[in-house]
């Protein structure tokens, strides 16, 4: 005879069984809204934003599970930029501090991160707007801001080559943009 108590745990486990299997299934399924969004957005952007970029990007944040449109995704997008952008003025502060680094007003080097000093703290200020314009369902805004977040990023990496000095921020400022980019590109979609 069976007991009631082994009817019990029989029924637990069923119980449990069904809960992992529908947590997977969910997983599966934003991983493959993700995936599917990465590759769309890849596919879209002229070779400027890779499917491993978008894919490591947006699965660093643990929301991109959850996501279910193009819009929550570019959240996440913008929150990096966001991240980035902060940890990057940071950096320029700390560089630009004068602490016997060998930094010399008005020469080349501090005339560049004088400018990206400048294009960071902008584009930290235009952060909130960017986010409020997505969550209001102002695509074209946003997308626009971020566009212009990126232009004003290439142009900071530029002016070290064009200054014929060593960017310490190539690795930030290639994030920022391809950040940027992604942003925008998931906005296109949604919109």
């Amino acid at each position: 005879m069976v007991s009631s108590h082994g009817i019990v745990n029989a029924f637990f486990l069923f119980a449990v069984a069904l809960v992992a299997a529908s947590q997977a299934q969910h997983a599966a399924n934003a991983d493959s809204f993700m995936s599917g969004a990465c590759k769309i957005v890849a596919g879209s952007s002229s070779g400027v934003i890779s499917i491993t970029f978008c894919m490591d990007a947006l699965g660093s944040d643990s929301r991109s599970l959850n996501a279910s449109h193009y819009s929550d995704l570019a959240i996440i997008a913008i929150d990096l930029l966001t991240s980035n952008t902060t940890s990057t003025k940071a950096k320029i502060d700390n560089i630009l501090k004068d602490d016997g680094n060998g930094l010399k007003p008005g020469d080349a080097t501090t005339v560049c991160f004088q400018s990206c000093q400048a294009t960071y703290a902008s584009m930290l200020q235009g952060q909130l707007g960017i986010f409020y314009n997505v969550q209001a369902g102002r695509f074209p805004e946003a997308m626009s801001a971020l566009e212009k977040a990126a232009n004003m990023v290439e142009e900071c990496e530029k002016g070290f080559g064009k200054s014929n000095v060593k960017s310490l921020l190539t690795t930030e400022n290639h994030d920022s943009f391809e950040l940027a980019k992604l942003g925008a590109l998931l906005l296109n979609e949604e919109h």
